[in-house]
């Protein structure tokens, strides 16, 4: 015991005594109440193995606890992830709902949520979402916002996220909480419960937690309640989907010109679409906001087996049901009534675009179950050396059925008299001309649910051994140390639907995919006391890392990473990093299978005899053959997103450099600025549905390299446009390879800030904070050779979401809490800064309604107060019901669905109780 506490006492005079007076957030290992020299016991900080007395280390960190969730207000994970200020661009959460799978996701520095590692007390999960991690078991998070390849290995690009559960936890805590728009709708409930016991050789601690999100349709605001369009005069005008509930039809007779043709529901004449009165309203059938019901349970447990050694486990279950509700399937794939059809409106074979309204709705639902169990024994030597060994079980079972999908097959025999007859099971003829005309019989006959399932594992062996040289010490202090050993298997399975394997469902992909590999890694890392208590130099750190890993798919990689820590000064941190990185591809990007997803995108060619477009766009509509004042209906491509099994792996190099500050003359003040800078290369991605359109249209003659990802309507199973394989019938762009792919370069850079101070205020106390960064700069390229798109400041399309979001310049959370006796009062405001138009080249000469979406503060406030065991709580968000900006070039909803609040103002109420 006595050479580990002078060894504690070692590391503390190397790595926290210079720092630690003027650290954010100090701990003692495990929150371990302890005196003397017990007192310098020692905690791994994310981003590094090296056991440390402090938080502050040359990376930049941010810590959360759970008083900072708490005080937010939000029921689950996502919201207070997904809104700090560090995280830009597009994920997966709640506010998607075309192209979501119902996880939660998170994109430090916008650059894909697949760069930033989520990590459960500093292991890996098998699927990243926000979901599966209960707030009630999150003891603190810890952000680490540098790149961490050398300590983590892959995906460690863009940063960190660790939760750190709850370990020494005694007696018994239970929280409710309900939460209502203030539209009185997307109602939220949670109950959660903990316990925990300990003693002098162990501890056990148990958590349930249950939410249940109600959802909100786009109908039920305003802002939303239909698809709006450029009026050509200013505003907006009501739009909505060219595939009509009474059949948008194109005669397939040589030369005709009947095309776009609707019957009219009223007087049963033929004539031309009109996009105004005939458009589809898919909003009526669409979430705004997505339900979900989460269960999860978690523990821990540890116990001493030997003087210095300990054994633990952790376990966690969650099970997510969730579901997506988008407009009805429509025939898209370009539904044929021959001429005999005893309704044909003209007598000539023709092609119709129906929506398909008596099914109500396309219904997407995952049944998730996330299995995560963790074994591993822990201890010091006797020469104070921390040994940890461990390992790490992660899975998960994603069983998805989907509801009314079509089968284009027997929607053919509907229509063709010949078939019908043929087919002893056909129900009759269907008349597509009538709205709501589909009988129960031929609803049976012709649709069928979908029923895959995605399934992943990630085991993971891990052994660290750290400490520092003994008694050979520098002038300036012990020299510290870690390395380590990590052996990671991955597998990832995708069952298609049987119908689907042999072609029975339209637009899902029948092809069963799989794969697996296995990589093993080892590190060393270096914590070196370079100078210390000289004049001008309190202390001079310097840190180093290295890491090789070796794919058995790839060739061997080694990274490394160095930093500097200096303190001139009591009260100033001067700190500096410069890391390579490296990314695998992930499995799923490897072998998720490709399918096709309706993706919004900026149609290049609309009202283009009269627009701005330049010249090289003009002659590329024309050459199309496309009329002038071309208009579609909807602005929604039939995309093909999917994995690749050829990808190889992006690398990249970060730099940041900073400084923490705590002045002596202004008690209880700190403030931290770090600038960013991160290059990838060979960056995995998608080049984005409006970049390959737009980027293509732009060349002579349909020259750019682009053009070849556009690979037209048939890929899709759609008519294609009389005069242009790459558009259907309807004219929306078809058959657009978004898959992922290994893309030239991701650049971007910036500041961080944050700043805290407490004070003493009548009687009680207010504590402050403020956080934010500034973006300077966002740029990547979509392909090799194609100009380089700059999003710092814009909206546009997100590589990794393909969905259009938000790349504002600055986002800032300030918050103030203020406690006196019993009550608590906080108030917070998070702000964003408005952006414009990536894809527009002209803001000021732009004729769309809407090139710029705005900037907006979002208030939250909470009232607390506190009696013997219970917490009562009110609170709001966005207390002033700020809605979103309508943007001509948008993702969903009108807006930027991924960046702004859509549901409005929240109401909620709390209660805890503690034993």
């Amino acid at each position: 015991m006595k050479s580990r506490l002078a060894g504690a006492v070692r590391m503390a005079l190397a790595l926290g005594a210079t720092s630690v007076a003027f650290s954010p957030v100090a701990f003692a290992q495990e929150g371990q109440n302890t005196e003397g020299a017990e007192a310098v016991e020692k905690i791994s900080v994310t981003g590094s193995r090296i056991k440390r007395t402090d938080m502050e280390s040359a990376s930049p960190i941010t810590v959360l606890t759970a008083q900072d969730l708490e005080a937010a207000g939000v029921p689950t994970i996502e919201k207070y992830i997904q809104a700090l200020p560090a995280v830009n661009g597009s994920a997966q959460g709640s506010n998607v709902n075309n192209g979501s799978n119902g996880s939660a996701t998170v994109s430090l520095r916008g650059l894909g949520s697949g760069r930033t590692l989520i990590l459960v007390n500093g292991r890996r999960t098998a699927f990243s979402d926000l979901n599966s991690i209960p707030m009630s078991f999150v003891e603190r998070v810890e952000v680490l916002r540098d790149g961490a390849s050398t300590v983590y290995g892959s995906d460690a690009i863009a940063g960190v996220v660790n939760f750190i559960t709850k370990r020494n936890f005694e007696g018994a805590e239970f929280v409710a909480q309900y939460d209502l728009s203030g539209k009185g709708d997307g109602e939220t409930s949670k109950v959660a419960a903990t316990v925990g016991t300990s003693n002098d050789k162990g501890n056990v601690v148990l958590s349930l937690e249950y939410t249940n999100r109600q959802p909100i349709g786009q109908k039920d605001r305003d802002f939303s309640e239909c698809p709006l369009q450029d009026d050509g005069a200013g505003g907006v005008e009501c739009w909505g989907s060219g595939t009509t509930a009474m059949g948008t039809w194109t005669s397939l007779t040589p030369g005709t010109t009947l095309k776009s043709m609707v019957v009219d529901p009223n007087t049963g004449e033929i004539r031309k679409l009109n996009g105004a009165t005939d458009a589809y309203n898919f909003a009526t059938t669409s979430y705004m906001v997505t339900p979900q019901e989460v269960f999860s349970i978690n523990a821990a447990a540890s116990y001493e087996v030997f003087d210095e050694t300990t054994v633990f486990l952790e376990g966690g279950f969650t099970n997510r049901q969730s579901d997506q509700l988008m407009g009805p399937e429509g025939t898209f794939w370009g539904q044929i009534v021959t001429a005999d059809h005893p309704d044909n409106p003209i007598g000539e074979e023709l092609v119709i675009n129906r929506r398909l309204t008596e099914t109500g709705g396309r219904a997407f639902t995952q049944d998730f179950s996330d299995y995560r169990m963790v074994f591993g024994f822990e201890g010091f030597l006797d020469n104070g050396w921390a040994w940890d060994v461990s390992y790490n079980y992660a899975r998960f079972v994603d069983a998805r059925v989907d509801f009314g999908r079509a089968n284009p097959k027997r929607f053919g025999n509907l229509t063709d008299p010949t078939k019908c007859a043929a087919d002893a099971l056909c129900p009759g003829l269907w008349n597509p001309f009538v709205m709501d005309s589909l009988t129960q019989a031929q609803l049976d006959y012709a649709f069928l649910p979908n029923s895959p399932v995605v399934r992943g594992t990630t085991k993971q062996l891990l052994a660290n051994l750290t400490g520092d040289l003994g008694d050979f010490e520098l002038p300036a202090g012990p020299v510290a140390w870690a390395v380590g050993i990590e052996k990671r298997w991955e597998d990832y399975l995708f069952q298609p639907d049987g119908a689907a394997l042999i072609g029975e469902i339209y637009s899902v992909a029948g092809e069963k995919t799989e794969g697996q590999y296995d990589v093993t890694e080892t590190y060393l890392e270096l914590s070196v006391p370079l100078l210390a208590d000289l004049p001008g130099v309190e202390s001079l750190n310097l840190s180093a890392a290295v890491r090789r890993s070796d794919y058995n798919f790839l060739d061997a990689q080694t990274n490394t990473k160095i930093g500097l820590e200096y303190t001139p000064f009591d009260g100033l941190l001067i700190r500096a990093t410069k890391a390579d990185g490296f990314r695998a591809p992930s499995i799923s990007e490897l072998f998720a299978p490709q399918q096709e997803s309706n993706l919004n995108y900026n149609e290049p060619c609309t009202k283009y005899a009269t627009g701005t477009q330049s010249a090289t766009v003009k002659a590329n509509c024309a050459a199309d053959g496309l009329p002038g004042d071309f208009e579609l209906t909807s602005n929604q491509s039939s995309s093909i997103v999917g994995g690749n099994p050829d990808l190889q792996p992006e690398e990249s190099e970060s730099l940041t450099v900073g400084f923490v500050y705590t002045p002596d003359f202004i008690e209880n003040f700190s403030v931290a600025v770090d600038y960013f800078d991160i290059e990838i290369t060979n960056g995995i991605g998608t080049a984005g549905t409006s970049n390959i359109i737009n980027g293509c249209y732009e060349s002579a003659n349909f020259s750019s390299p682009l053009c070849s990802l556009i690979v037209g309507a048939a890929a899709v199973d759609r008519v294609p446009y009389p005069t242009s394989p790459r558009r259907d019938v309807l004219g929306a762009m078809a058959g657009i390879m978004v898959t992922n792919a290994n893309l030239a370069t991701f650049e971007t850079a910036g500041v961080d800030f944050d700043a805290s101070y407490s004070m003493d205020m009548g009687e009680g106390s207010l504590k402050m904070r403020l956080d934010g960064t500034w973006l300077d700069k966002y740029n990547y390229v979509p392909f090799d050779g194609e100009e380089m798109i700059h999003l710092a400041g814009y909206y546009g399309e997100d590589q990794w979401e393909n969905n259009v979001a938000a790349f504002s310049e600055l986002r800032t959370n300030f918050t103030a809490t203020y406690t006196a006796g019993d009550y608590s009062f906080t108030w917070m405001a998070r702000f964003m800064m408005g952006t414009d138009d990536e894809t527009v080249e002209d803001l000021a000469a732009s004729d769309n309604t809407s090139n710029h979406a705005g900037s907006v503060v979002y208030h939250d406030i909470q009232g607390s107060y506190y009696m013997d065991n219970y917490t009562f709580t009110l609170g709001a968000r966005n207390l002033f019901d700020k809605e979103p900006p309508y943007t001509t070039n948008n993702d969903d909803m009108n807006t930027l669905s991924s960046s702004y609040d859509t549901a409005g103002m929240y109401w909620y109420a709390r209660v805890t109780a503690k034993f």
